[in-house]
């Protein structure tokens, strides 16, 4: 299995506060310190605000800034 180097939450902050969508694995999840599956299922919960294109799920920055106060 191939290892990801995973932003710090420094960067996972930061990116959430610069970009209007981010997305839910890695960003997200380490924002939250959470697992991969965990994002996920929150998304699927509606605990996350999402944008779907496809396949493609992205967290919506805005919304993700006001829960986590940043």
């Amino acid at each position: 299995m191939r290892e990801e180097k995973l932003p710090t939450i420094e960067e996972a902050v930061e990116e959430i506060r610069r970009k209007p969508v981010v997305a839910l694995w890695p960003t997200l999840a380490v924002a939250y310190g959470v697992s991969k599956a965990t994002i996920y299922a929150m998304a699927q919960r509606g605990e996350v605000d999402v944008l779907r294109a496809g396949r493609l799920i992205k967290a919506i920055s805005a919304s993700e800034r006001r829960k986590l106060h940043i």
